[in-house]
């Protein structure tokens, strides 16, 4: 089963293309989905595969997609206006803040405040609105949620999986 936490997303299918299957795409730069083992889609809430069986460029981050299993326009339809994943393992660490770590490879990092109290462990991470949510697991045993935003972090250490965020105050008690 393919979690969240494995993906990264590297692009989005807009429409078919002709009446074989195949798909236009967007790929983030530097992505060659011939490089790929597959992509996955959201379908319904689940993570799912597909393996390409041919892709070719139509510029410098467009490309027609073909996969395999998919060979008709209805079929390819069904596909088309859907985020694209990549296993994150296989792509490159193109962040924005350049350590080399994503936003969900922070599942499981211990979360301090900036002064360096204990917050709790991360343990999931809910983007799918523009506010970016920690669901943080307290030392008691509740979840607490927390927003997120890059000029928040104060600090990040991949080695000692943990993080700082500049907190507001009286946020983790909010719900006490």
């Amino acid at each position: 089963m393919i979690r969240r936490s494995d993906i990264t997303p590297i692009g989005d299918i807009h429409k078919p293309h002709g009446i074989r299957g195949e798909l236009s795409a967007t790929l983030d730069e530097g992505i060659d989905p011939r490089e790929l083992r597959c992509i996955v889609l959201d379908i319904d809430g689940i993570y799912v595969p597909f393996f390409i069986g041919a892709a070719r460029e139509r510029g410098t981050e467009s490309w027609l997609i073909k996969i395999d299993g998919i060979d008709d326009e209805k079929a390819a339809m069904r596909l088309a206006r859907h985020e694209i994943f990549a296993m994150a393992d296989e792509v490159a660490d193109d962040d924005d803040n350049g350590d080399g770590v994503h936003l969900y490879d922070l599942i499981g990092y211990e979360l301090t405040d900036a002064e360096g109290t204990p917050v709790g462990r991360i343990a999931d991470i809910d983007d799918s609105t523009a506010n970016v949510l920690l669901t943080v697991e307290t030392a008691d045993g509740r979840d607490i949620f927390i927003p997120f935003a890059d000029e928040l972090l104060t600090a990040l250490d991949p080695e000692t999986r943990t993080a700082a965020l500049d907190l507001p105050d009286g946020l983790i008690n909010l719900n006490d």
